[in-house]
């Protein structure tokens, strides 16, 4: 069994076709096949069922997949273990919001990349729903988001600020100048994030256990649409404060008085406590360490 053999098996399974795989390897189709077969012929099992032109992992390929993922994985570490002398290079996958990557990220980005130039840096944007999934899934090196504490056991989390949630409206909005109680909110249009969304989830749950249902609902998947629509005075909206400072200095957006029972959210840089830290993953918690609070404001 070689390490060549299980990456066009890992590259087959998550394309889902010899040709593809063939075209992202550069290598001929016969050359693609072969590696299967002898691979197949190693274990005694059948990787693949074929099913037209379709192809679909058996059973023992599942189950082989997951730990072809972590031979590989030890694979790169190892070579990375050895040269820690070196500048940290390779790809580091980092998963984060919208609001986060809009305000807070781009001087930390920066002055990372500035620092560690052979680094590969790839966001990848997602809710804070999915981004635990693929930490776990071993998908991303780490990630930076906002929600309430996070306290999964299979996690390591970094507390980097305290985020403090604004109820925003219109300032011609009805509500404004009032002390909402969650009843209030049912006379009104809120306008959530995407499924997935701590932010949603909070105005789902306030909702929820005030047995009350808004007048209308509307979802929407950007920050910046969010308020534009609430500036516009069609609803009312939940977001950090650190997303509509501008707006409220500018008096387009006010932030309402009320009792809701809004928890306290955090930014916080989350990876697996089993994740091997790698030379980038490494500069990057210490870039984090020291660049957060100053950089943004936390």
């Amino acid at each position: 069994m070689e390490l060549r053999q299980l990456r066009t098996f890992l590259i087959i399974a998550n394309l889902g076709s010899f040709v593809q795989a063939s075209v992202h390897l550069g290598y001929t189709q016969s050359t693609v096949t072969t590696q299967i077969k002898n691979l197949e012929n190693f274990l005694g099992i059948k990787l693949f069922d074929r099913l037209g032109h379709k192809i679909h992992l058996t059973a023992e390929g599942r189950l082989f997949k997951t730990y072809a993922e972590q031979i590989i994985q030890l694979a790169n570490e190892s070579k990375e273990a050895v040269q820690l002398s070196e500048p940290p290079r390779g790809t580091l996958l980092l998963g984060t919001g919208e609001s986060i990557s809009t305000y807070k990220l781009p001087r930390l980005l920066h002055a990372y990349r500035q620092d560690y130039p052979q680094v590969e840096l790839v966001l990848k944007f997602m809710n804070c729903t999915k981004i635990q999934d693929s930490i776990r899934n071993n998908e991303l090196d780490c990630a930076i988001l906002i929600n309430q504490k996070v306290e999964d056991s299979d996690l390591t989390v970094r507390s980097l600020s305290t985020e403090i949630m604004f109820l925003i409206a219109s300032p011609n909005h009805p509500l404004a100048g009032k002390n909402i109680l969650p009843l209030d909110l049912s006379k009104h249009c809120i306008i959530l994030t995407e499924p997935g969304c701590a932010y949603r989830a909070t105005m789902e749950k306030i909702l929820a256990d005030a047995a009350i249902l808004p007048r209308s609902t509307m979802e929407v998947n950007s920050i910046e649409s969010i308020k534009q629509l609430v500036m516009l005075g069609l609803g009312i909206s939940m977001l950090p404060r650190f997303t509509v400072e501008k707006e409220l200095s500018s008096n387009q957006l006010i932030a309402l008085n009320h009792q809701l029972p809004l928890p306290q959210y955090r930014t916080q840089l989350v990876y697996h406590k089993d994740k091997w830290l790698s030379p980038s993953l490494q500069a990057f918690v210490q870039t984090v360490d020291k660049l957060f609070p100053q950089c943004l404001g936390g």
